[in-house]
């Protein structure tokens, strides 16, 4: 196996926090937890080098600097090192130990220790350190992979190979994953490895939340025993209720850190006389000759109760005090045996500052940011955000480094996350952090920072006729005008505002903003190379954060997000483009140009002889082969995003540009989708496979938030054909090959009721009415059947109107009728609650699809070569003209009813403007 002498530039750590944060020897490793640097055979570094670039570029792993990590001191945790230490190196252990204990039990210490010897013999493969609301369940297996790749030029064309054989990976199908990036890569190398190589994963309970980690845990329970037994895994965690699957898992090693045992208390003790003693020699705590030094390092050691983080911040507390050590350590022992860890932490901040207004103010605001910012940041960066003096920020901080890491210039992250808990739960206390009220804060406070800060035109970027790589001293410029906190919120502002409910003050702030500084923060996008990543995201964010609130305001970033969507390719790669194309190009049509329009160059006018004709077919997005075929379009609640499916799994399309913006979505049990929906707020993916798991995926991060397995007892799986999800989202309908329906609650998993007969046969459909109160199923044999949910029965006998096949039923939105095509080249509008026909409606061929508009008062048909619009009061067409071309399946309205799309062909989705007053449509694509 080959090894990467330059692999110290890379870093394994996905976070900044430290499970107890101070030195437990006279060295600790400086700088972040680092890869190791050798592996015991040799490599080219040229082309280990390149490896690993192609290998960042396709997995994207987590790339967060970290602090330095203090190891054990010598003569301490003895027996759990020994333990360790056998764990790797003899046979007949799993290849798996998950060390466990409290917070503050000194866990990634221990990790640290281990790490830094394992790295000394070239056997350390990664060391991944993870941080509470900074690192993502999703990123970890790419992250382990990656790493490794950097640990060994021979792992790292394993890898490669592996997913050059298997092709795209999708964002999300973990079980698929951890085979191709670990079990597959590592076995294929397993026989050249002579010594073991360690894997760590330190505080494997930071990272994510309990539900978006679950699935994570799932399949490393399932899957991490699987691995070559030559790479060993330690995982550090603390002894929560969903680790429980891993700390239950047979298959799995455990040692458990207890702080009352008797090692504990005497490492503690060692570790507090080891760290007083050197503070007292080396002259930096002076004490009188006749005091009683060794009764006091007894007291703190009792009060520390076997608790590190205890010892630890004790230790700091006195070496902060500088001049005042002799007073914070005669304090320390006087109050020790009333001190718990919440105490001691009071004390510290009792004597760290005067309490008043302004102090008790700046406190909140200052620790807001390095608690709840989406990433660490400097002080440089919070001095900025604020809009406070440099010399206040560093001046709090520097009274508080026994409990933040703080070096002028660096990321700031408190030392132990039992301190973000004290903060977040003090509240009688004058520095007490609401969580909720300072998150409204940051998020007004990011508003008001752009609206002080985003200027037009911000770099003085004297023409437009260039791009951004091309102007001069462009990095300068951008250093210069866009400073580092204004550059953190134009990323990461609806982040925080997604992080607070809707307020009117804070909607008046995102209107103003909307209104005066939009296109400038396009600017600072463009400039900073991070349009596209930034802008559609933000505008969707903000756009759900508003809802229905403000309708006016909803419309505005619609539009925005229309013109960055459909303007992004200019504006990413020349930002004065937004007043020399955008804006002239659209300010007829578009309310934002027309806000906007005073800054649109006078040097490019655009005017339309005639009429300008109206484009109805607004995209045509080719989804090519390996997206193919479709079996449903469904479109998000906000319209802007089309959900399809495929053997590849769920895409979401955005409908504006026509790029694929998240997915494929395929699922752990590698079974095909029957059915999916969006969640409410249009956030979340719901789906259901055929072998009946239920996988719920966020959108935004392509992450699975979880997945359930549905009560598999009365009905047979391999039977199930068609399914559909409740408006509400609250359940789950299966139809199977014999005419039969199962309900299942989405949560649970757990059937709902008995099972009902739906048709007389094969149920190839099923459609709700928008209100979940009626179910329409269609059978092969040409029956449709309504049933009442409420009363979970059939509302009346099947009715069968017609010789040739049924088509899609669709319930209206009304809750009056439900409409169904058939191959007879009629739509039949049926009575949901009696049965009969209200209108037949003759159309020009078989029908393929049909589809209520929202407001329920228009049906769209379609089928091959044809597509016509009908009232649905009178069965009369609408005076539209539809010229397309090959067939019309899928038929889907966006929400409001603006936009329909369908699929044409094998390959293709197209998306149509709807407005329904207007009589002159252009032809579609041929």
């Amino acid at each position: 196996m080959q090894y990467n002498p330059f692999a110290s530039t890379y870093f394994a750590t996905s976070g900044t926090y430290n499970d107890v944060a101070v030195d437990q020897t006279n060295n600790t490793f400086q700088g972040p937890v680092i890869v190791q640097t050798n592996s015991p055979f040799n490599q080219d570094s040229n082309v280990h080098s390149a490896l690993i670039r192609e290998l960042r570029d396709r997995l994207n792993p987590s790339d967060f600097f970290g602090d330095d990590q203090p190891h054990c001191l010598e003569g301490t945790r003895e027996q759990v090192l020994q333990s360790i230490d056998e764990w790797v190196s003899a046979t007949g252990y799993p290849n798996v130990l998950l060390l466990t204990g409290g917070a503050g039990t000194g866990k990634s210490t221990i990790a640290t220790t281990v790490a830094g010897k394992y790295q000394r013999s070239k056997q350390l493969g990664c060391h991944i350190f993870f941080v509470r609301g900074r690192s993502d369940p999703g990123d970890v297996l790419e992250s382990i992979a990656y790493y490794l790749a950097v640990y060994s030029q021979t792992i790292a064309e394993s890898l490669v190979k592996q997913l050059k054989d298997s092709g795209n990976l999708g964002p999300s199908n973990l079980k698929t994953k951890f085979d191709i990036l670990l079990r597959d890569t590592l076995s294929a190398v397993a026989a050249n490895v002579d010594s073991p190589i360690v894997i760590i994963l330190d505080a494997l309970d930071e990272h994510g939340t309990p539900e978006t980690r679950q699935s994570l845990f799932n399949v490393l329970r399932d899957c991490l025993s699987t691995l070559p037994d030559n790479f060993r895994i330690l995982i550090t965690s603390r002894p929560d209720e969903d680790f429980s699957p891993l700390i239950s898992s047979p298959s799995f090693k455990i040692i458990t850190l207890d702080q009352h045992s008797d090692e504990s208390k005497l490492n503690v003790y060692t570790y507090i006389k080891h760290q007083f003693d050197q503070m007292r020699s080396s002259g930096r705590l002076t004490v009188p000759d006749d005091y009683e030094w060794d009764k006091s390092i007894q007291t703190l050691a009792d009060s520390a109760d076997g608790l590190f983080i205890w010892a630890s911040t004790a230790v700091r507390f006195v070496s902060e005090g500088r001049q005042f050590r002799y007073n914070c350590f005669q304090n320390l022992v006087s109050n020790a045996k009333l001190l718990d860890l919440g105490e001691l932490y009071t004390t510290i901040l009792v004597r760290a500052l005067e309490w008043n207004e302004e102090n008790k103010e700046i406190f909140k605001n200052i620790f807001s940011l390095i608690l709840f910012a989406k990433r660490p940041l400097s002080d440089e960066e919070i001095t900025g955000f604020l809009g406070i003096d440099m010399d206040v920020t560093s001046n709090i901080l520097s009274h508080l480094r026994s409990l933040v890491r703080y070096e002028s210039g660096n990321p700031i992250n408190i030392r132990h996350t039992s301190f973000y808990d004290y903060l977040v739960s003090c509240k009688e206390m004058p520095w007490y952090i609401d969580a909720d009220e300072q998150k409204v804060y940051i998020a007004s406070k990011c508003l008001e920072r752009m609206g002080d800060s985003l200027r037009y035109n911000i770099c003085n970027i004297p023409s437009s006729s260039i791009f951004n790589t091309d102007i001069p001293d462009i990095e300068n410029l951008v250093s210069r005008y866009i400073p580092p906190f204004l550059k953190y919120i134009c990323y990461y502002w609806a982040h925080h505002l997604q992080d607070v409910s809707y307020s009117q003050k804070l909607c008046s702030q995102l209107r103003s903003f909307a209104h005066h500084q939009l296109l400038f923060w396009f600017e600072v996008l463009s400039l900073t190379n991070t349009f596209n990543d930034h802008v559609g995201p933000a505008l969707l964010f903000a756009i759900d954060w508003v809802g229905k609130n403000d309708p006016e305001l909803s419309s505005f970033l619609r539009d925005a997000h229309l013109q960055a969507s459909t303007y992004s390719e200019p504006i990413s790669k020349s930002v004065l483009q937004i007043y020399t194309s955008l804006l002239p190009l659209t300010k007829e049509e578009s309310t934002m140009s027309m806000h906007y329009a005073e800054y649109a160059s006078t040097g490019c006018r655009v005017e339309y002889i005639g009429r300008k004709r109206r484009n109805d077919c607004i995209k045509t997005i080719q989804v090519g082969d390996i997206y193919t075929p479709i079996d449903f379009l469904l479109f998000s609640p906000d319209g802007m995003r089309i959900l399809s499916n495929s053997m590849r799994g769920l895409c979401v399309w955005d409908v504006t540009s026509g790029e694929l913006i998240a997915g494929p979505f395929a699922g752990n049990d590698r079974s095909s989708v029957l059915s999916a929906a969006y969640s409410l707020d249009g956030r979340c993916i719901i789906s259901v496979s055929r072998s009946g798991v239920i996988t719920k995926w966020d959108i935004f991060t392509g992450r699975i938030v979880w997945e359930r397995e549905i009560d598999k007892r009365e009905i047979d799986l391999s039977q199930v054909v068609s399914a559909v999800f409740s408006p509400n989202m609250t359940s789950i309908v299966l139809g199977n090959d014999k005419g039969i329906i199962g309900i299942w609650d989405v949560d649970t998993g757990m059937q709902d009721g008995e099972l009902l007969w739906g048709c007389i046969g094969f149920i190839n459909c099923l459609s709700f009415s928008s209100d979940g109160q009626y179910l329409a199923s269609r059978s092969n044999d040409t029956t449709i059947t309504i049933l009442d949910m409420d009363r979970r029965e059939i509302v009346f006998s099947p009715f069968r109107r017609r010789t040739r096949r049924v088509t899609a039923p669709n319930a209206s939105p009304s809750e009056k009728g439900i409409i169904s095509g058939s191959g007879d080249e009629a739509i039949l509008l049926w009575s949901a609650s009696t049965g009969e026909i209200l209108h037949k409606i003759k159309c020009e061929n078989e029908v393929y699809s049909v589809a209520h508009s929202p407001d329920g008062c228009v049906i769209l048909g379609g089928g091959y070569g044809w597509m016509n619009m009908w009232n649905v009061v009178d069965a009369r067409v609408l005076p539209k003209v539809f010229q397309v071309y090959g067939d019309i399946r899928h038929l889907s309205f966006s929400p409001d009813g603006s936009r329909f799309a369908f699929t044409s062909g094998r390959d293709e989705i197209q998306i149509w403007d709807a407005p329904w007053s207007v009589e002159e449509t252009n032809f579609g694509p041929k």
